[in-house]
C-alpha cells in the first residue's frame, strides 16, 4: 500500500516503500514467468476447450419488472438465447474471451455490455436493465446503447463497470482513483483518493453502497479532511458504479457537490466461484455462488500487506489495514426481494517521530492511529404492482476515529477520538402512471449518536500565533435528521422529457429546515443529439467534528450551493459520445475556520464555473478511451467585506487522456496522461523575530501558485487460461518519465532569520505488479 498514511500531505518514507515494493514486483514476475509455462503446456490439443457461460435477468429499468421474451445475443457472433417468463436468460459453451452482449426488444431501448470476460468453466453474471422508448417521431431511429441515459439524472453523470475501474492506468484498482480522471473532478493530492469536485471540498459529496450512506468511504480517511488512501470497497465485487457530479436528484441530499453510488452484484445462481487477487493494495478474496432458499450470495475479505512486507525489513511508520463486504439476495416469490448487506473495514498507523522531517510535529511526536466503519443493513423491494415498487433500506451504521500523538514518556499529548453511531431508515416509491408520467416520492429518517474527544497543549503555529491548550468532551443527547421528497419525470412530447422535484430536510440539533427545489430536463434534437440542463438548491448542515471543538458552533447555518448546469452530447458513433457542458456554482453561508481560534463562521461565499469537454470511446471493438479538457475558476470569500481569494484547489486548466487497446484476445495496454494548472497556496514573504524566535511572515492569501502538474502512467495486461481457472497478471507502471510534481512548500526559519524552504510532492517512477486469479 504505497499511496497514503500521512497526516497533513506527510508520506511514509518512500525509499523504505520503494525496496519493499521491488522485492515485492520481484516474487510476483517469478510466478508470472512460471505459469507463462504452465500455460503454453495448458493450450496442447489434447487439453479440453476452454469454454463459459454467460447468465443474466433482464428488467425493466422504470418498474423492476422482468421483461420475457428479450432477445439477448453476443455481438458479431451467432450466440444467444431469449429470456424467459421471469426475465432471465443463459448462453452456454462459449470460448473464453471478451464479448459484447446486447439486449433488445421492441418498444425499449436497446443496451450494449462491453468488455464483458468469459472465464474458462465459470458463469459470467450479466443483468440488463432496459428502458422503454417513447420516439416514434419520423426520422428518429432507435439504435443500440452504448452509453445508458437515465431520465432522472439527465446531465453530468457517468457509469463506470468494474472492467473499467479495474483496468484503468495508475488507479491500482480504486473505485475513487479512476472517478478523479473524470470531467468535473479537480486533480487532489496524488497520495490520496479524495474527490474536488466543481469547486467543492472532500466531505461535499454524498456515497452509497446498496443504497446506504457510507460517511468515510477510504482506508484512513478523516472527518473533513482531503486525505484517505484507497477505497474500502474492492472493485471486484461491484456490479457498477454511478458518479453525478452535478445537478442531482431529490432523492440524494445533505451534500452540496456530488454523488458516488455504488451497486454490488448479485451472487451467482449455478455454482460457487473464488476470486484471489494480490497487489500492492493488498490481499482479496472473494466469494459468491448459491444459497439455501432460492437465494445468492457475495463475500470479500481483504488485507493489506504492505505493513507485513515492510515489518520484515525492520521497518517502522506502517499502515495496516483490512475490510470486509458481504450480501446475500432473496427472492420471497414474484413480488419480494430481501437483500441483506454489510461491510466492516480497520485501519492502524504506527509512526514514529522523525527528526529530519519537515514539520515541527512530525520531529517531536509519535503518531498513533487507529479507525473503524462499519454498517449492516437490509433492503426490501416490493414489486406492488406492474407499474411501481417500492423499496425500503435501514442499516445500523458506525464509525470511529482515534489518533494521538506523543513521547514515549507522554504518549497523548494532542489527540482527539471520534465515535459515531446513526440509524438509517428510508423508503421510496417509483410508480409510472403512464409512459408519459412517472411519480417518485420516499420519506427518511436518522438518528445520530455522536461523541467527540479533543485534546492539545499550548501549541505555537509557524507564524508565531500561540493557540491555548484545551480539553473538550462533546457528548450532545441523540439527534436526528428526517424529511421526505416528491419528484415528477414528464413526458409532454415524445423528445423532451422533463424531472421536477421537491425535497424537505430538518435536522435536530440546529432546529433548522430546507426546502430544496430541483429541476433537470433533456431534449433530443435528433437520435444522436441531446441537449441537457439542471438547476436546484443544495443544503449541507455542520458535522459533527465541526461543532464538537467549539460549541459556539452549534449555532451555524446549513451551508447552501446553487447549481446552474446546461450542455449538448451527440453520438458521434453508437460506441462514442462527445459532450459538452457548462455550469455555474453559487455558494453560500461557506463554513470559515479560524487561524487564531476553534470558532467556525458561516460567512463565507464564493462560486464555482467552468466550461467541459468530453470525447468517450466505449470499447465496441479493441479500443476503449476518453479524452477531457476542462476549464474553471473557483473563488471564496470569507466575508462581505473581506477579498475574494482563489479556492485551494483551483486548477484553472485540466487536460486528461486515457485509453486502452486490446492485443490478441490475451494482452491489453493502456496509458493515462493528464495535465493541470498549479493549486494556489500562501507564499512566505519574510521572516520576523518574536521574543528570541523567528516566524514566518505570510504573504496574500493563496497569491501563488505551485509548478503545473503533469504525469503519465501505463498498465499491461495479459491473462492465463487454464483448464479450470484464468489468471490476469498485470504491470501499471506510475509516472513514467519520472516528473516530480510539488504538492506543499514547508517554511522553517534558522537562527540567522534565514527562510529554508523545501517542497513535498508526488511518487517517483513506481512500477507495480497484480495478479488476480478466478476459479
Amino acid at each position: 500500500m504505497i499511496n497514503m498514511f500521512f497526516e497533513r500531505g506527510k508520506a511514509i518514507k518512500e525509499k523504505s516503500v520503494i525496496r519493499i515494493a521491488f522485492t515485492m514486483n520481484l516474487l510476483l514476475f517469478a510466478l508470472i514467468l512460471s505459469l507463462w509455462t504452465v500455460e503454453s503446456f495448458a493450450e496442447s490439443p489434447i487439453i479440453q476447450k476452454k469454454i463459459g457461460s454467460i447468465e443474466g435477468t433482464v428488467i425493466d429499468q422504470g418498474t423492476y419488472q422482468p421483461l420475457p421474451g428479450v432477445n439477448v445475443i453476443i455481438v458479431n457472433t451467432t450466440m444467444g438465447a431469449a429470456a424467459d417468463l421471469n426475465g432471465k436468460f443463459i448462453i452456454k459453451n462459449i470460448p473464453v474471451g471478451m464479448y459484447q452482449v446486447k439486449a433488445s426488444m421492441i418498444g425499449y431501448q436497446p443496451e450494449v455490455k462491453t468488455a464483458i470476460v468469459v472465464s474458462t468453466n465459470r458463469v459470467t453474471m450479466v443483468n440488463f436493465e432496459l428502458s422503454q422508448t417513447v420516439l416514434d417521431v419520423e426520422g428518429i431511429v432507435v439504435t443500440a446503447g452504448y452509453f445508458e441515459k437515465d431520465t432522472e439524472k439527465p446531465i453530468s453523470s457517468r457509469t463506470l463497470t468494474p472492467r473499467e475501474i479495474r483496468a484503468s492506468p495508475g488507479s491500482v484498482e480504486d473505485i475513487f482513483r479512476v472517478i478523479q480522471f473524470m470531467p468535473g473532478v479537480s486533480i487532489a493530492n496524488e497520495r490520496n483518493s479524495s474527490l474536488i469536485v466543481r469547486g467543492g471540498t472532500p466531505d461535499e459529496n454524498r456515497t452509497l453502497l446498496e443504497n446506504i450512506e457510507i460517511y468515510n468511504p477510504l482506508h484512513f480517511g478523516r472527518p473533513g479532511a482531503d486525505i484517505g488512501g484507497i477505497s474500502i470497497v474492492n472493485p471486484t465485487l461491484l456490479e457498477r458504479v454511478d458518479f453525478v457530479s452535478g445537478g442531482f436528484p431529490v432523492k440524494y441530499g445533505d451534500k452540496m457537490s456530488s454523488v458516488v453510488e455504488m451497486q454490488l452484484k448479485e451472487g451467482n445462481r449455478t455454482n460457487f466461484n473464488t476470486d484471489i487477487n494480490l497487489n500492492m493494495a493488498g490481499f482479496g478474496l472473494l466469494l459468491d455462488g448459491p444459497i439455501p432458499g432460492n437465494g445468492t450470495m457475495l463475500f470479500a475479505v481483504r488485507r493489506g500487506i504492505f505493513d507485513l512486507l515492510m515489518s520484515m525489513l525492520n521497518e517502522e511508520g506502517v499502515p495496516a489495514y483490512w475490510d470486509m463486504v458481504g450480501k446475500a439476495t432473496y427472492n420471497l416469490g414474484d413480488k419480494h426481494q430481501l437483500s441483506p448487506v454489510g461491510f466492516y473495514y480497520k485501519d492502524d498507523l504506527r509512526m514514529p517521530a522523525d527528526p529530519e522531517d519537515e514539520e515541527e510535529l512530525e520531529r517531536e511526536y509519535d503518531l498513533r492511529r487507529n479507525d473503524y466503519g462499519s454498517a449492516i443493513g437490509l433492503n426490501w423491494r416490493y414489486l406492488f404492482s406492474k407499474h411501481g415498487y417500492m423499496l425500503t433500506t435501514a442499516a445500523l451504521v458506525s464509525n470511529g476515529w482515534k489518533s494521538w500523538r506523543g513521547t514515549e514518556s507522554e504518549p497523548e499529548v494532542i489527540g482527539d477520538e471520534i465515535k459515531e453511531n446513526e440509524f438509517h431508515l428510508k423508503s421510496e416509491l417509483t410508480y409510472k402512471l403512464s409512459d408519459l408520467l412517472e411519480l417518485k416520492s420516499g420519506l427518511f429518517w436518522k438518528s445520530i449518536d455522536s461523541y467527540h474527544h479533543i485534546w492539545s497543549n499550548e501549541q505555537i503555529t509557524e507564524t508565531g500565533i500561540t493557540m491555548e491548550e484545551y480539553n473538550i468532551i462533546y457528548n450532545p443527547p441523540v439527534t436526528f435528521k428526517a424529511g421526505s421528497f416528491l419528484q415528477t419525470t414528464l413526458r409532454p412530447f415524445t423528445l423532451l422529457a422533463i424531472n421536477a422535484g421537491l425535497r424537505y430536510d430538518y435536522f435536530e440539533l440546529t432546529e433548522e429546515s430546507k426546502v430544496s427545489p430541483r429541476f433537470g430536463l433533456s431534449y433530443s434534437v435528433t437520435d444522436k443529439t441531446n441537449i441537457n440542463a439542471a438547476y436546484g438548491y443544495y443544503y449541507q448542515t455542520p458535522a459533527a467534528y465541526q461543532v464538537a471543538i467549539e460549541l459556539v458552533n452549534a449555532s451555524l447555518r446549513s451551508s447552501r450551493a446553487i447549481h446552474y448546469i446546461a450542455g449538448i452530447e451527440h453520438l458521434f458513433r453508437s460506441d462514442t459520445k462527445i459532450s459538452v457542458e457548462v455550469y455555474q456554482k453559487d455558494l453560500e453561508n461557506v463554513f470559515v475556520d479560524s487561524d487564531t481560534s476553534r470558532v467556525i463562521i458561516d460567512t463565507g461565499s464564493g462560486y464555482a464555473r467552468g466550461i467541459e469537454f468530453c470525447i468517450q470511446k466505449k470499447m465496441s471493438k479493441n479500443l476503449v478511451g476518453s479524452f477531457a479538457y476542462t476549464y474553471s475558476i473557483s473563488k471564496r470569500q470569507d466575508a462581505d467585506s473581506l477579498p475574494e481569494y482563489y479556492f485551494g484547489f483551483d486548477r484553472p486548466h485540466i487536460f486528461r487522456l486515457v485509453s486502452s487497446y486490446r492485443l490478441f484476445n490475451k494482452w491489453q495496454i493502456g496509458a493515462k496522461f493528464q495535465y493541470g494548472s498549479g493549486s494556489p497556496y500562501t507564499p512566505v514573504v519574510g521572516a520576523v523575530q518574536k521574543d528570541g524566535e523567528w516566524y514566518v511572515v505570510n504573504g496574500a492569501y493563496n497569491s501563488a501558485r505551485y509548478p503545473a502538474y503533469h504525469k503519465l502512467d501505463i498498465r499491461i495486461d495479459r491473462s492465463f487460461d487454464f483448464r479450470n481457472w484464468t489468471l490476469t497478471a498485470y504491470l501499471d507502471v506510475w509516472n513514467v518519465y519520472n516528473r516530480e510534481n510539488i504538492f506543499a512548500y514547508y517554511n522553517d526559519v534558522d537562527d540567522n532569520g534565514v527562510i529554508i524552504k523545501t517542497s513535498s510532492g508526488g511518487f517517483p517512477m513506481f512500477p507495480i505488479l497484480g495478479v488476480t486469479a478466478q476459479f
